[in-house]
């Protein structure tokens, strides 16, 4: 019994110290691994590069895009 409540205290603490230091999947203003700043595609999710993102504007906002697929389709919802 003791052995188990140990595993269970090790699993425990080895989520909480990997969260701590993987510090969490990028947002839409956080770098890439080549320190670039990483932007979302709003119509499918993923992030890219600001750098190989289509810049478009929107109803007075940039967006950003990761492929022409993408902006056709987010115009064609109607956005």
């Amino acid at each position: 019994m003791r052995v188990l409540i140990w595993m269970l205290l090790g699993g425990v603490l080895y989520w909480v110290l990997r969260g701590w230091t993987r510090g969490g999947s990028p947002g839409p203003r956080d770098k890439g691994g080549n320190g670039e700043e990483m932007v979302r595609d709003p119509q499918c999710g993923v992030y890219v590069p600001v750098s190989s993102a289509l810049k478009r504007r929107v109803k007075g906002q940039t967006v950003y895009f990761c492929s022409r697929e993408c902006e056709v389709s987010y115009k064609k919802n109607g956005n």
